[in-house]
Parts: structure tokens; sequence; C-alpha cells
């Protein structure tokens, strides 16, 4: 038991939380080392605006490509102007959400 235990503790991050005050605990992983849960979170908001910008511009450039070749097709052209529109709005909300979670971030942690 114990060895299956020490397995699971070298592989599985562990929290440590004895005797600390609320929030201030450290999540320890023999990747990355002491991490705290603020920097976790920041971690993940940051790959998630990457991945949705990434997105964002690929269907913005698609839009602008149906756009330009619609030859008169207003079905087209309107599909092409929607897909940027779209992007644009998704760039705002994810740059909006950021803004809240890091005012949020900034009155929870300090």
């Amino acid at each position: 038991m114990s060895l299956c235990r020490a397995v699971v503790g070298w592989l599985i991050p562990a929290v440590h939380a004895q005797e600390q005050a609320f929030g201030s605990f450290t999540v320890t992983s023999w990747v990355y080392g002491d991490r705290t849960w603020q920097s976790i979170l920041g971690s993940i908001v940051n790959m998630l605006k990457s991945t949705i910008t990434v997105a964002a511009v690929a269907v913005f450039v698609t839009g602008a490509f149906m756009f330009a070749i619609s030859a008169g097709d207003e079905k087209r052209k309107s599909n092409g102007k929607n897909m940027m529109i779209g992007a644009l709005w998704a760039l705002g909300i994810v740059l909006g959400a950021q803004a809240i979670l890091r005012t949020a971030s900034y009155f929870i942690w300090g």
C-alpha cells in the first residue's frame, strides 16, 4: 500500500494547506515546483485566450476570403461578412473576460 501511495504522490500534484491562512496554500508537483492557485488560474486563462484568439483570427481570415471571392453572390458575401463580425465579437468577449478575471483576481489575491 505504501508503494502505491508513493507512486501516486509522485505522479499527482499534492496540495499542502496545513496551518496556513485561507488562500495561501500552494500546489506542489515534480514538474513545476510550487505553484499558487493564482498562477494556475492565470495559466489556464492565458491558454484559453491564445486558443480562442487563434481560432477567431482563422475565422476572420476565412470570412474575408469568402467575402473577397463572392463574385456578386449575395449569400457568400453575407456569410463572409457575418463570419468576420462574429470573429471580432469573439475577440472582444475574450478580452473583456480577461479584464474581468484580472479585476476579480486583484480583489481576491491582492
